[in-house]
């Protein structure tokens, strides 16, 4: 009887012991596979930024430590609001102190003056990538009605030669003649096709889609969750 009361102890030790093993071990392996995948994860998320942004124009430190892409289509009321009330909150808040680069990533889908414009865009980079953020500037200030064909090679020469004399207005209007850009901005479409963007303004920060970007408050909090971090 004894003998059996002893082993019976035993035995619960035992399976104490294996049971406890068995709890160590999978949270070693449970350990294991969560920063497998989070670094999985955060390996696909790096490649996505850099897919989105590069050769995109840009206006920041390119040692920013935060990536933001804005898919855009220079006809799009929505875009010009974006311009006209985020950027700048955004622009002295995170891009002039050097937190973060924007880029910008054509979606020129409303119009076929929507390719004109983007086309004019990538020619303005290609000569004098500096001058295309005041071509983003005085795009959206001068935007007219989505439903009128305004974004025409003569308002745009004419717009640019106004107000970036460093731009060769002969250079853009041959480019826009000959469609030398049209490729650039297909490639454009196709990415924002890539990652299933249906509308513009689409805000990604640091490959991440922000949902609700034309709420700044929302975008900052977005931008401040991947500074905190880094």
């Amino acid at each position: 009887m004894g003998n059996q009361k002893k082993k019976k102890g035993l035995d619960m030790q035992v399976i104490t012991i294996v049971t406890v093993l068995l709890v160590v071990l999978g949270l070693g392996i449970y350990s294991l596979v969560s920063n497998l995948t989070g670094s999985s994860s955060a390996e696909s998320v790096k490649q996505n930024n850099d897919v989105l942004t590069k050769g995109q124009p840009a206006i920041g430190s390119p040692d920013a430590p935060v990536k933001l892409v804005e898919f855009g289509d220079y006809k799009c009321p929505s875009c010009k609001m974006f311009h006209d009330e985020v950027y700048p909150k955004l622009k002295k808040d995170f891009i002039d102190t050097g937190k973060v680069q924007m880029h910008f990533v054509n979606m020129a889908f409303l119009g076929p003056d929507s390719m004109t414009a983007a086309m004019a865009g990538e020619s303005i980079f290609k000569q004098k990538p500096e001058a295309f953020w005041k071509f983003y500037d005085i795009v959206y200030q001068n935007q007219q009605a989505e439903d009128k064909v305004w974004a025409t090679p003569e308002f745009l020469t004419d717009l640019v030669k106004k107000n970036i004399p460093e731009v060769d207005v002969n250079k853009l209007s041959q480019d826009l003649k000959n469609n030398t850009f049209k490729s650039a901005v297909d490639s454009d479409n196709l990415l924002a096709q890539t990652h299933q963007v249906n509308s513009v303004p689409t805000v990604y920060v640091n490959g991440k889609k922000v949902d609700s970007s034309m709420k700044y408050e929302e975008l900052k909090k977005a931008i401040e969750k991947e500074l905190q971090g880094k």
